[in-house]
């Protein structure tokens, strides 16, 4: 065997291997979701000069990227709001997001807690209160777990596409 029948039959089964690696990169807090495996997918589609992506493949898988990316702008409109927390409250979730990600190394777990505790303490700083306070850190619990259902769904979805191109290529 040489090696371009090497590097051919390897291909398809390292990308999947890749953009699976890049789904869990995707759920990491600064990393922004669904790009990482779109350009995963485009990188391989472009290397292998789209003989294995169909270019319908290609439009579907960045649909639901910019879907995805998009998503703070069209939540809202499906009724998916803040909630009535505050700025100060948000940066405070994403702040306590970020140290509980490195500080508690549970995945997702510590990123979740930090967020909680992070936009909890800065309302309750600001406000004095412990009512507002909770609904805070309830509020910053349910977008957490929105957006990651939300990023860790589109990920699957341009996997699952870019599969299915390949299945449908024959490879």
């Amino acid at each position: 065997m040489t090696l371009p029948e090497i590097a051919a039959n390897l291909f398809a089964p390292v990308t999947i291997i890749l953009l699976v690696l890049g789904t869990v990169v995707a759920l990491i807090p600064i990393m922004p979701g669904s790009l990482v495996v779109w350009l995963i997918a485009l990188a391989a589609a472009i290397i292998d000069g789209f003989q294995r992506i169909s270019p319908a493949a290609l439009i579907a898988m960045t649909v639901v990227m910019v879907v995805s990316q998009l998503s703070d702008f069209w939540l809202p409109l499906l009724g998916v709001k803040t909630g009535g927390i505050s700025c100060a409250a948000s940066m405070g979730s994403l702040i306590g997001g970020i140290a509980g990600t490195f500080l508690i190394p549970i995945p997702l777990l510590g990123t979740l807690i930090g967020t909680v505790v992070g936009a909890l303490l800065i309302e309750y700083a600001r406000r004095g209160q412990a009512t507002p306070a909770l609904a805070a850190g309830q509020q910053a619990a349910r977008l957490f777990v929105i957006g990651y259902s939300l990023r860790l769904i589109s990920s699957l979805a341009i996997v699952v596409i870019y599969i299915i191109s390949l299945a449908s290529s024959s490879f």
